[in-house]
């Protein structure tokens, strides 16, 4: 059963740590303070509740449902060109930012929300974690399925907590006003690229199908 475990933590690691709306989000917050460990806690929760439904197999209509990804891949694509809008915003405004001010930025509340919309409004989450995740673990018998499912949710753990508090940790050597501005440059580029990628989904697949 090690080998399986191993197979599901090898898998779900190659499909978290591409550098996506999400990380991107988590990258910011952590180098800023900002709610590092319920930001980790919510993506974690989510892939469990993802890859769960996807491995046991009861999640193949969100999966394949179009009217589900076109509103999704709507609202997403308005919600990633918004926050990188935001981002570059930030980047331009060459202010210094202070240490009390940093936690009331974002409110518990509006952190929440973000990181459940990074999560959620993106047809390619689906996609990843209950379509090929569930694929994966097809041909597994229900025992095995169990530890493929461990071995995902292994690997979302130990990615999203390790990228929280690793640049959490590292924040503090990266204090200087230029290097927030440059985050909030690549925070704004990563989620243009996103709605970019949101936007010709939605051409192909309903607008020009």
């Amino acid at each position: 059963m090690s080998i399986v475990f191993l197979k599901g933590f090898l898998f779900a690691l190659s499909l978290i740590v591409a550098i996506g709306a999400q990380n991107a989000f988590i990258i910011k917050q952590a180098l800023l303070k900002r709610y590092v460990f319920i930001i980790c806690l919510l993506c974690f929760l989510s892939d469990i509740f993802l890859m769960g439904i996807g491995i046991f197999g009861v999640g193949e209509f969100l999966a394949k449902n179009k009217i589900f990804h076109f509103i999704l891949a709507l609202c997403g694509t308005v919600f990633t060109l918004f926050y990188a809008y935001i981002s570059l915003k930030a980047a331009l405004i060459k202010q210094v930012i202070k240490e009390d001010e940093i936690n009331n930025v974002n409110s518990f509340k509006k952190t929440i929300f973000l990181t459940l919309a990074f999560t959620y409004l993106n047809p390619q989450v689906y996609l990843d974690t209950i379509l090929l995740v569930g694929a994966a673990a097809l041909n597994f018998n229900i025992e095995e399925k169990i530890f493929f499912a461990l071995g995902t949710f292994s690997a979302s753990f130990i990615w999203f907590f390790s990228l929280g508090y690793g640049v959490k940790f590292l924040s503090k050597y990266m204090k200087n006003p230029k290097f927030i501005s440059f985050i909030n440059l690549f925070t704004a580029g990563v989620m243009l690229v996103v709605a970019y990628s949101l936007f010709r989904y939605l051409f192909k697949n309903f607008i020009f199908p």
